[in-house]
């Protein structure tokens, strides 16, 4: 309560003022919040000044009955070209580059390590993953394991000699890994099907085991994400497929994220929960569950929306570029 009422906010009209202005205002409203996802998610893949604002007047337009009049009046005359359209491309550009800092740790090793300092001097724990994570050919998986090994060891080199914060460095058991990477196992198989089970999960496990080695000689912990539905009963059985692999039965540091938004929820808490218990009694290994909202959840709505015919046309795909979050407040 004392920390909240000495919290100082951002400057009247500061960059950090429209921005937060900016989030409080597209976060409220669900249509939104939705187009302005898509065109972030656009954005990198678009260079000239008159796609930008081509873009960003299609997307604002189809939520055009939850925008205030006067948004409505503005995307109408929004320019396109000339001075005027490349000063609205140069503002839309920076203001999301602004936003996308806050969720996002760094482009590199060194920058990811120095929020990650911030963040423990606040007493908080992090998990950490790699973004533009969208694997095409079995090269692109290869390159995203090796980028997964360099975090874990680099992270850990230095993360584990700063000086101890028992706040978030121990718990009523012991110590706790002062590092924790999360992975997308879509990433390290370009094939990754649940269509193929047997396959996937072969694959996956295969170009998994380096990433487990490495954690665990560095005393990390290693998470495993949870993407699409589609894809939730294939991550989880993977997951307990490498944990009965007679090198992983007896290693605790190893958590996977559950969905919290979905119906199957209940259900899969309560077999992990029984599977886990049945390995703790064999080797006294336990497990970790990351309990999340579910951040799908847009994925899920503009598929379904596209699906049935409601999204008028779909942003251009690309590869995003290569970067580094943290989640604040891991548990």
């Amino acid at each position: 309560m004392f920390a909240r009422l000495d919290r100082r906010g951002p400057l009247l009209f500061s960059p950090r003022w429209f921005d937060e202005r900016l989030m409080e205002w597209t976060m409220a409203e669900e249509a939104i919040k939705l187009q302005l996802f898509r065109f972030i998610d656009v954005l990198p893949m678009v260079k000239a000044a008159p796609e930008v604002n081509r873009h960003l007047r299609e997307y604002f337009e189809e939520a055009r009955e939850a925008l205030p009049a006067w948004v409505r009046l503005g995307v109408r005359w929004m320019p396109r070209r000339g001075a005027l359209g490349q000063l609205l491309a140069s503002v839309a550009r920076s203001s999301a580059e602004r936003m996308a800092r806050r969720f996002i740790a760094g482009s590199n090793l060194d920058e990811a390590l120095h929020t990650i300092q911030r963040l423990r001097g606040q007493s908080l724990a992090f998990t950490v993953d790699l973004l533009g994570e969208a694997t095409i050919t079995e090269a692109e998986a290869e390159q995203y394991q090796q980028a997964c090994l360099h975090l874990i060891e680099g992270l850990s080199k230095q993360v584990n000699q700063w000086p101890p914060v028992d706040l978030i460095d121990r718990d009523h058991l012991g110590l706790l890994p002062r590092v924790n990477v999360s992975v997308k196992l879509s990433s390290l198989y370009s094939q990754f099907d649940p269509i193929d089970p047997e396959g996937t999960s072969r694959a996956v496990r295969a170009r998994l085991r380096p990433l487990f080695h490495a954690a665990r000689a560095r005393q990390a912990f290693l998470n495993f994400d949870m993407e699409q539905y589609a894809y939730k009963d294939q991550t989880i059985q993977i997951f307990r497929d490498i944990l009965e692999e007679d090198e992983f039965r007896d290693w605790s540091e190893v958590g996977i994220a559950i969905q919290a938004y979905l119906k199957d929820t209940d259900r899969d808490l309560a077999e992990l929960a029984e599977w886990s218990a049945r390995r703790r009694e064999q080797t006294g290994a336990s497990v970790q569950v990351r309990l999340i909202k579910g951040a799908y959840w847009d994925f899920e709505t503009v598929n379904a929306r596209s699906r049935t015919g409601r999204c008028r046309s779909s942003p251009t795909r690309g590869r995003p570029t290569l970067a580094m979050s943290a989640c604040r407040g891991f548990c």
